[in-house]
């Protein structure tokens, strides 16, 4: 296989897997239908930022060192793992809170009238 033939199958993988919806699609769904469109956007600026980041690492070598380098491959799959530990953590714990309106994002929508509801009885 020469160098045209690769890079002609791994743009064309590439652009398979940039067209089919994944996880961060779901979320942003998640949130656009869940929270406000502020907050679908937030989520979708946050992906965005977290795949700039990726990118530009991998451009400067990061991967390289982290394939290089078990060491640095394994503290960072331990400070991976302890920060997603931490945030599901965070969610349990706020979800536990006594207050129902921060149980879910669901519940604020319960607690409110319908928009065109009368309040006089």
């Amino acid at each position: 296989m020469d160098l045209y033939q690769s890079l002609l199958s791994f743009g064309i993988v590439a652009g398979l897997l940039t067209l089919v919806p994944g996880i961060d699609t779901a979320l942003v769904l998640r949130s656009s239908l869940a929270r406000t469109r502020g907050f679908a956007f937030a989520t979708a600026l946050g992906i965005s930022t977290g795949l700039m980041v990726w990118g530009i690492a991998a451009a400067v070598g990061v991967s390289a060192l982290l394939a290089a380098s078990e060491l640095a491959y394994r503290a960072l799959t331990i400070a991976g793992a302890a920060y997603m530990v931490w945030l599901g953590a965070s969610l349990l714990w706020k979800s536990r809170a006594k207050d129902p309106s921060s149980a879910s994002p669901a519940a604020e929508f319960e607690a409110r009238p319908p928009p065109n509801s009368s309040r006089a009885g």
